[in-house]
């Protein structure tokens, strides 16, 4: 078990869990049966440890105190079995050994772990670029997304990624050492090759769309994880903690790396947040409320233009571009159609 393994086990032990930490765990904790018997072992270890204090010195007879004060000594007479006394010394002493050295472990680990360097990779708005990861692992980051990831990431057990925004992903293969994007309390792990997940901060839900392989999804709220076939699709609603599943044509996984805006039902404040990173402007609708107002439409390589044009017929609304603004009249509330 290496170092930053055990560190996740304690901080999973201790309550001081993080996403990062819990997601390299429980993909260690899935891959064999082997390894969740000697988690169940190390909590029953933890137990004992706990009575530790913090900063004292750690020495064999603080541990034989210790574990004396948990199993206590049976009162003998020199008359009895003396064989007894030398079950129970020698069961407390490798017990204070095998302690001892995996509190050592755990802390020389700690005092020598340097800071961890993160690579951050972004596309801003109006741009749409590839990142070749160094397990060559291909990304397509979507306007206004970042991802990060760290700089030793082929030499760790897990492959972890920061996401936020949307991304399209072709992993490679690496059945040792698992993929997982993690985005905004979402965590998917992969089983297969090529995925999307969209997580922009400002909008209310979170989508993987799978085209190939297999992934799993958990979030904040789940540990049981909700697994993806190519042509499936999960949308996570953040506000209510509901996800649901449904199936897609394979086309629409990765439409936007070529191109394509695809709005389905889509709130007008996220079809506004979204024609601004894509075409790098800003839309001010003043003081106009569109809230509820909705739209289900397509759009394959076209000018930003000949995207006003629909939102114009579709919302009775009128557009006027000033400089790198638009701004938008007209229309009314849709609350009336939530």
């Amino acid at each position: 078990m290496d170092n930053k393994l055990w560190d996740c086990i304690v901080k999973r032990l201790s309550a001081e869990e993080t996403a990062e930490s819990a997601a390299m765990l429980d993909a260690w904790l899935i891959e064999n049966r082997g390894h969740q018997e000697e988690y169940l072992k190390i909590q029953v270890l933890w137990k004992l440890t706990e009575k530790l204090p913090a900063q004292e010195q750690l020495d064999f007879e603080i541990v034989r105190e210790r574990i004396s004060e948990t199993n206590p000594t049976p009162q003998l007479t020199l008359v009895d079995n003396a064989a007894r006394w030398w079950k129970y010394g020698l069961a407390a002493a490798m017990t204070g050994i095998f302690l001892l050295t995996a509190l050592f472990y755990y802390r020389s680990a700690q005092n020598s772990a340097q800071p961890e360097e993160w690579v951050l990779k972004s596309a801003g708005a109006g741009k749409m670029i590839r990142v070749l990861l160094p397990d060559s692992t291909l990304v397509w980051l979507n306007s206004g997304s970042e991802i990060r990831y760290k700089r030793d990431f082929r030499d760790n057990k897990l492959r972890l990624v920061k996401l936020k925004g949307e991304a399209y992903f072709e992993v490679t293969h690496d059945s040792s050492h698992p993929f997982v994007v993690s985005s905004a309390g979402m965590n998917t792990t992969v089983y297969g090759t090529s995925f999307n997940v969209r997580a922009y901060d400002t909008e209310g839900v979170m989508v993987v769309a799978v085209n190939s392989g297999k992934v799993g999804v958990t979030t904040s709220e789940t540990t049981k994880a909700v697994f993806l076939l190519p042509s499936e699709k999960l949308i996570y609603n953040r506000g209510k903690s509901v996800a649901h599943k449904i199936s897609i044509s394979s086309s629409d996984v990765d439409s936007w790396v070529s191109g394509e805006l695809i709005f389905e039902q889509t709130p007008f404040n996220e079809v506004f947040e979204a024609l601004e990173r894509k075409y790098n402007i800003k839309i001010n609708t003043g003081k106009t409320n569109y809230t509820g107002c909705k739209l289900t439409a397509r759009f394959r390589n076209k000018s930003i233009n000949e995207v006003l044009k629909t939102l114009n017929l579709s919302m009775n609304i009128r557009s006027k571009f000033v400089g790198q603004t638009i701004y938008i009249e007209g229309g009314g509330s849709c609350s009336s159609n939530k």
